[in-house]
């Protein structure tokens, strides 16, 4: 499922799969800004058929992160 994740990230930032790892966050790559991280919440929501809290999209701040939220909701 972490496929999925780093494919939604791919296509939102404009990124090759490869160089997304769980450590890719907003502190090692620029182009993941607030308009960005919204953009990635509500792809993420879409994909995965959920809605998230403020308190999770805002704590999403890495593919890790991303991860252990979506695994505690579930859907992974």
């Amino acid at each position: 499922m972490s496929d999925r994740i780093k494919q939604i990230i791919s296509h939102i930032f404009n990124m090759p799969l490869e160089q997304i790892n769980d450590d890719t966050s907003p502190d090692n790559f620029s182009a993941w800004d607030s308009l960005a991280h919204i953009n990635l919440i509500l792809a993420i929501e879409s994909e995965f058929g959920i809605s998230l809290l403020p308190e999770e999209a805002m704590e999403m701040l890495s593919v890790r992160l991303i991860r252990i939220i979506l695994e505690e909701r579930g859907v992974i």
